[in-house]
């Protein structure tokens, strides 16, 4: 089953991603990486070549903020990714992409920017495994929690049922109760984690919260 609470790094320091995936060795099964090109987002991030060994120790969800995603592919199935996600909004054919994904052994997922509606995607829900809702504006950590994406959870649940639904961004103690009450399956959270001084601890008490 998938685990609730999801930890995502996002950096452009090779040291601080190991140090962060170091922090987590052995006490999650699956970790999110943000990739990002400085092109789709303005920031960049390591590259997924960085990632190393990290695939003996964890369960990989790669999300991927870049343009032109497809050539991101083979690197992700290189690294050991176990699910991937581009954006619908950096891809001009994401069913293509899609298609191109399939070619790989890692789950196939679309994530999605706060502003774009679910009916863009549904038509090609029999092709996706996961869906990712992001609640923030991609890029950084620690942009505001977007709340009107809880509805598109409600509406995602309607549409498509044998999909993974993740929210991803802005995720706290504040709110994570109202999203799986809306029906997600798990969240990704970053700065909730790697801003507080304990982010084990911080960690735990999300994941209590929703057990």
């Amino acid at each position: 089953m998938m685990q609730k609470v999801v930890p995502a790094i996002l950096t452009a320091d090779p040291a601080e991603l190991r140090r962060q995936l170091g922090v987590l060795k052995d006490r999650t099964k699956w970790v999110q990486i943000d990739i990002m090109d400085g092109k789709f987002v303005p920031s960049v991030s390591v590259n997924i070549s960085e990632l190393g060994e990290a695939c003996q120790f964890f369960n990989l969800e790669i999300h991927l903020m870049v343009t032109e995603p497809e050539k991101y592919l083979e690197d992700c199935g290189a690294a050991g990714a176990k699910r991937v996600y581009f954006h619908w909004e950096g891809t001009k054919d994401p069913e293509k992409t899609l298609s191109l994904m399939g070619r790989y052994s890692f789950q196939k997922g679309v994530a999605l920017n706060p502003e774009t509606e679910i009916k863009m995607v549904a038509p090609l829900a029999d092709k996706m495994d996961a869906l990712l809702l992001l609640s923030v504006v991609p890029g950084a950590q620690g942009h505001e929690f977007v709340s009107s994406v809880l509805d598109k959870v409600s509406v995602v649940k309607h549409l498509v049922f044998d999909t993974l639904i993740g929210v991803d961004g802005g995720i706290s103690e504040d709110n994570i109760l109202g999203v799986f009450e809306k029906g997600a399956d798990y969240v990704a959270v970053g700065s909730a984690l790697w801003k507080s001084k304990d982010p084990l601890a911080a960690l735990r008490k999300l994941e209590e919260m929703v057990s």
